[in-house]
């Protein structure tokens, strides 16, 4: 597959039966390749308010059972069998359920690629994850920090390349994909590179594909228009248009 999007869940939305049969509809409408889905963290500090939102509420409504929402995801797995699952957690999530048992988690779903969000111990389970088998993704951020290249010159999954954040300031004059993209690569990051974050619409996904990436994530902007099926599946639908086999 050359280009394709893949799209973000978060588990409990705003429950984890919505959050399943949503995927069960997305696959069987408009026939996607791939999802990307989390595990609520208590301390989803990257997140929208949506999400943020959502993780609390699932927390709070499911006692922070982890097993269950492993579970969950591993009856994902088993209805949808050939579907890439991303899986992005917080390192709070991995802290909660147990490095071993979250590494073994990951191999039950055939994980196709695993992000631990944030800093913390993110070396040490990184580490584990790779020994077992595990293929994990990494992010640079719009703002092209050395250390975010530097670290993703060795990953073998996907790298999620960020859109600019409100705070953040453009690095080295590097301001659109393409200019982005080409630098990476010629920094010797080898890994397929996903644009990531404010991809809202079919052309946003067309300008990125059109830059050389390689895919991309699609956020919270699907799951927003969950109550408004119609608008849902016609945007669903474009963004799927933009796949190149």
């Amino acid at each position: 597959m050359k280009f394709y999007p893949v799209y973000y869940f978060t588990l409990a939305c705003p429950t984890i039966e919505r959050t399943l049969e949503k995927i069960d509809q997305y696959v069987k409408k408009c026939n996607i390749l791939g999802i990307q889905i989390d595990m609520p963290s208590r301390d989803p500090y990257g997140e929208t308010d949506l999400v943020k939102a959502m993780m609390a509420n699932c927390i709070e409504a499911y006692n922070g059972n982890y097993d269950l929402f492993m579970d969950r995801i591993r009856s994902i797995r088993a209805k949808h069998p050939s579907l890439e699952i991303h899986v992005v957690v917080y390192p709070d999530v991995v802290e909660s359920i147990g490095i071993e048992k979250f590494t073994d988690f990951c191999k039950d779903i055939g994980a196709f690629t695993v992000r631990i969000a944030g800093t913390e111990t993110f070396d040490e389970y990184i580490s584990y994850l790779n020994s077992h088998r595990v293929i994990t993704s990494d992010c640079i951020n719009y703002s092209m920090p050395e250390e975010d290249i530097v670290r993703c010159q060795s990953v073998t999954g996907i790298i999620h390349m960020r859109t600019k954040r409100k705070t953040e300031a453009p690095n080295r004059g590097l301001e659109t994909w393409k200019q982005r993209l080409e630098f990476v690569r010629s920094k010797g990051v080898k890994a397929r590179v996903f644009a990531t974050a404010d991809m809202k619409t079919a052309q946003d996904l067309v300008n990125a594909r059109e830059a050389g990436a390689d895919g991309v994530y699609v956020g919270n902007v699907l799951m927003n228009l969950w109550d408004d099926e119609e608008s849902l599946w016609k945007l669903l639908a474009q963004m799927q248009s933009t796949i190149v086999k």
